[in-house]
């Protein structure tokens, strides 16, 4: 596995030349939609906060979406919103197999302070649910199959 770090200057124009990069935005829901960088983008959060109490949750269902929608050799820059959701999902992201791995560092708040392009696109093929839920449909698919 190669796992490099990259600034948020590094991350845009890795993005912006290499169409077979994608970028995980491992911030919650409601982080994602307040803003992300732009480009090749998905939302596959990490963990989720509890809304009264704040307590963490791990997302159960990270390992699964991400392998419906990222095969393993996709190259992948990492980011979260200041880097620490960021290196525990490229941990978990290398432990499932994925060898071409970049974690940007600083985050979104990183990004926004290089004054990089921001939006708060959240169509189909982006957003978490639009993710989530085809991956379980194929999830549930297999389990009948089997049975």
């Amino acid at each position: 596995m190669s796992s490099t770090t990259l600034t948020p200057q590094e991350a845009f124009e890795r993005l912006k030349n290499d169409d077979a990069t994608t970028y995980v935005d491992v911030r919650t829901v409601a982080e994602f939609a307040t803003g992300h960088p732009k480009g090749k983008i998905i939302n596959v959060p990490i963990v989720f906060f509890h809304p009264t109490t704040k307590a963490v949750f791990q997302n159960e269902s990270f390992d699964l979406v991400m392998e419906e929608v990222c095969p393993k050799e996709t190259p992948l820059i990492v980011g979260c919103e200041k880097g620490p959701r960021a290196k525990q999902a490229v941990e978990r992201l290398a432990a499932a197999g994925y060898e071409n791995i970049h974690l940007m560092e600083a985050g979104h708040a990183g990004w926004k302070a290089a004054d990089l392009p921001v939006t708060a696109d959240n169509r189909d093929g982006i957003s978490y649910v639009s993710l989530l839920t085809p991956a379980k449909r194929k999830q549930k698919k297999k389990k009948k199959a089997k049975h």
